[in-house]
This record gives structure tokens, C-alpha cells and sequence, in this order.
């Protein structure tokens, strides 16, 4: 298992030093830098250039990727180019604001999934699959941003139920209450944007399972439909429901990008929201990387906890 682990976390290297690459050159293909985004037309050419040198922006494409690269093995993520405030400062500050939003609104979801994907998936083809199938389409249909303004809209403007920005109002910062009234409007956003996909994955996997020999045979020794799907067809979906939670590990830093911008929510995605805007590369980077290790670490986590609920993975795994 060890070794797994280790092997694992080797191809990450690699996997991250050539995504930082691309990603830097594309950045600075763009017909503007970050100096652009907070220069003004009263400034002198000298005055931009001298800004640019200070930058380190009129150094070449691989000189500027060397010295990042440099940093960031040191453990430096640098400072923002548009602001010059620490990024791993920023990073630690705003992380855990994302958190609190997205972790409860997935585990939300997810078990909204489990429900609705159980019961549509064993009454394949009746009323209430149709019904669950077609709240899934809308919800897939459903651009987040337009579902945002419109819960904004009548539950921020119209009957004034909740605050419409930010994670706290003015001097209220450590009020738990405070916070939640906040949290209530991105936090609905966010379910309805993550339910649907895992519904419908939840459901598939019923379907299939119901399929399998051994749900004939339950039935054939008369077992209920009940039973069944309590008793097997639940505990063999875990498997599946598993390896999502692993892969949903990015979603807590970098999931809520659209929901954050628009309600102003101090977390990860608004502050990368902004830097990509002002092609603050550093903050893109940090972020990218950020993301990029988690996706990796999610696959790992998903690929132990898949191992851990099955113990015949684990024996056949022993067994080689």
C-alpha cells in the first residue's frame, strides 16, 4: 500500500511542472499583463515600463518561469502582481471561507442523491422516475449565475429574507447567526448546481445494480423489493458514492468560482476570479497548482477509500 501511495504521489511531480508551463506560456500570450489592468492613459511610457521592470514583466518568457519555479520550491507562492499581498497568505485566509460554503451545500446534495437516485433508480420507467429525471434535467439546464441573480433577486430584494453580499455584515464578523444568514442564499445555489449530476449517477448505478444475478436470485427466494435495495443494492452503490467524494476534493477550494463572484463571497473562487481578470499570473498559478494537487490527491483518496469498503480489492490486491 505504501508503495502505491508513493508511486502515486511521484507522477504528481511531473504531472504539475508541465501544467505550470502551459499554463504560464498562455498567460503570457495574451495581448496584456497585469500592468495593463491598473495602469491609467495619464501615465508616461517610462512610468509603465519602470513598473514592468519593477514586475520583472520585461524579463524573457523562461527567465520569469525560472525564478517563479525558484520561489515555489522554496515554498514561496510570491506576491500578487496586482495587489502585492502574499498569496499563500491570502490563500490561508480565503480556503476556509470556501469550505464553509461548498462542503455543507456537496454533502447537502449528495445526500439529496442518494434519496432521489435510490427511489428513481428502483422505479425505473414510473411517475416518480420521470419526475426526479426531469427536476434533474432542469437542474442541468440551469446556468448557475441565472439561478443565482434569481434567488437573489426574490429572496435577497423582494422579501428581504437574507443579506444579498459578503460572508458577514459590518461589525457582526464572529456572529454565528450573522453567518448563516449569509451562507443560506450561495448555499441553495450551490445544491441545486451539484444535486442533479449526482442524481442521475446515483440512479445509474440502482439501475445497474438491480441488474446484477444476485438481485434475481434475492428475488427468487422472495425477498421484497425493499429489502433488496436497503440491504444489497444500497451497500453496493457505496462503492461508486466513494470514489465521487474523492474526486469532489478540488470542488471545497476551487468549486464555487460562479456563486462566490456573484455573492461576493470572500473564498477562493472570487479572489481567482480577479486575478484572472488582471492576469495576476502568480495567484493563477498558485491556484492552478492548488487545484491541480487536489484533483491528484482526490483520485489517491478515492482509490484507498475504494479499497477500504471492498475488502475483495483489498484480497486481490494482497493476493498479487
Amino acid at each position: 500500500m505504501l508503495g502505491f501511495i508513493a508511486r502515486r504521489l511521484a507522477q504528481v511531480i511531473p504531472l504539475l511542472l508541465v501544467l505550470s508551463m502551459v499554463v504560464f506560456l498562455l498567460i503570457h500570450l495574451a495581448p496584456y499583463d497585469v500592468v495593463d489592468s491598473y495602469t491609467t492613459p495619464s501615465m508616461s511610457d517610462e512610468t509603465v515600463a519602470a513598473i514592468r521592470e519593477r514586475l520583472g514583466l520585461n524579463e524573457p518568457v523562461w527567465v520569469q518561469y525560472g525564478a517563479w519555479l525558484w520561489n515555489v520550491l522554496q515554498g514561496n507562492l510570491g506576491n500578487s502582481l496586482a495587489t502585492g499581498l502574499p498569496i499563500a497568505d491570502e490563500l490561508a485566509r480565503r480556503i476556509p471561507n470556501t469550505i464553509i460554503l461548498v462542503a455543507p451545500a456537496y454533502l447537502t446534495a449528495l445526500t439529496l442523491a442518494i434519496v432521489l437516485g435510490l427511489a428513481a433508480g428502483s422505479r425505473k420507467g414510473s411517475l416518480l422516475d420521470r419526475i426526479i429525471d426531469s427536476i434533474c434535467s432542469v437542474g442541468i439546464a440551469t446556468p448557475s449565475f441565472w439561478f443565482a441573480l434569481l434567488v437573489m433577486f426574490f429572496f435577497g430584494y423582494v422579501l428581504r429574507l437574507f443579506p444579498i453580499f459578503g460572508m458577514h455584515s459590518i461589525g457582526k464578523e464572529g456572529d454565528i447567526g450573522d453567518l448563516l444568514l449569509h451562507l443560506a442564499m450561495p448555499f441553495l445555489v450551490l445544491v441545486v448546481a451539484f444535486f442533479p449530476d449526482l442524481t442521475r449517477y446515483v440512479r445509474s448505478s440502482t439501475i445497474t445494480q438491480l441488474d446484477e444475478d444476485y438481485v434475481q436470485v434475492q428475488k427468487a427466494y422472495g425477498a421484497s423489493n425493499g429489502f433488496i435495495l436497503r440491504r444489497h443494492v444500497s451497500r453496493n452503490i457505496l462503492l461508486p458514492i466513494i470514489t465521487q467524494l474523492g474526486l469532489a476534493l478540488p470542488i471545497l477550494v476551487t468549486g464555487a468560482i460562479v456563486t462566490e463572484s456573484i455573492f461576493a463571497w470572500p473564498g477562493v473562487g472570487l479572489y481567482i476570479l480577479n486575478a484572472t481578470a488582471a492576469l495576476d499570473y502568480p495567484v493563477i498559478l498558485a491556484v492552478l497548482l492548488l487545484s491541480a494537487v487536489l484533483v491528484m490527491v482526490g483520485n489517491l483518496v478515492a482509490d484507498l477509500l475504494y479499497v477500504a469498503a471492498d475488502p475483495r480489492i483489498r484480497l486481490a490486491k494482497k493476493a498479487a
